[in-house]
């Protein structure tokens, strides 16, 4: 299968050079014909709809293979490995397939934010990220088991330096960095850098904990505490690092 090389949620994420790139652009096939997936297949469609939930429910790294064939009505053990290959394989073509959902409406949030002249207002910025993993949370029956499996992957250590992500499933998410970049350009380099970061994975472990808690889509996500959260933790002042006392030798 033709496709962007994946890259690691971590290097995704703590990319500090992203902002300095232009933003990726999926290769056209030779025929202009988007490259196949194995998601156009019914089997491994519905075995990566198992898989969701049984992630979700226990774990990425705890769930045998072997339980999501037995689920998806498959005799065939070796059903999954001739449709993925592998646990990261699976956990990567799940997190591309979904985010290629929430990328398209984090975008059309984004338009917006431009169109009514936000596009310097941290709040908007950061409100239209959030409302788009938030949203689709609310909106659809798998939203809030995606992002615990997001969360899961994010710290996994089998699955934190695989490369998992399509970058062009992630056009949304830095769009949104160079936005809030441009938005706070008195901001160093490398404060701005660690709030980025740290803003992406307050959101998913957030919102992952709320669903756990409240169970499936019960409710509306807590999203305006989360951007005042967010908004304020990136745009704060930058205080002065404290000098650390040196620790006496016996000697001394």
């Amino acid at each position: 299968m033709t496709r962007t090389r994946n890259r690691s949620l971590a290097t995704v994420l703590a990319d500090s050079a992203v902002l300095d790139k232009p933003l990726p652009r999926k290769a056209a096939a030779a025929d202009g014909a988007p490259p196949p997936s194995p998601l156009d297949n019914e089997t491994a469609r519905r075995m990566l709809e198992i898989a969701e939930r049984l992630f979700a429910e226990h774990g990425v790294e705890l769930v045998p293979l072997r339980q999501i064939v037995v689920e998806a009505g498959q005799r065939n053990r070796s059903a999954l490995h001739y449709h993925f290959g592998s646990r990261e394989a699976l956990v990567s073509q799940l997190l591309n397939f979904r985010l290629a959902h929430i990328n398209k409406v984090r975008n059309s949030y984004l338009d917006e934010v431009e169109a009514a002249g936000l596009a310097g207002d941290v709040r908007a910025i950061v409100e239209a990220s959030i409302s788009a993993l938030a949203d689709t949370i609310r909106d659809t029956p798998w939203g809030a088991r995606y992002v615990q499996v997001l969360a899961q992957a994010t710290f996994s250590p089998s699955l934190v330096n695989a490369e998992l992500i399509d970058p062009d499933a992630m056009t949304g998410v830095l769009r949104a960095r160079r936005m809030i970049a441009a938005a706070l350009p008195g901001l160093p380099r490398k404060v701005l850098h660690h709030r980025q970061v740290w803003f992406n994975n307050s959101v998913v472990y957030s919102l992952a904990q709320w669903c756990r808690r409240k169970g499936a889509l019960r409710g509306q996500p807590p999203v305006a505490e989360l951007v005042d959260y967010c908004a304020a933790a990136l745009t704060g002042p930058v205080g002065k690092p404290r000098a650390v006392p040196r620790a006496r030798s016996r000697a001394e």
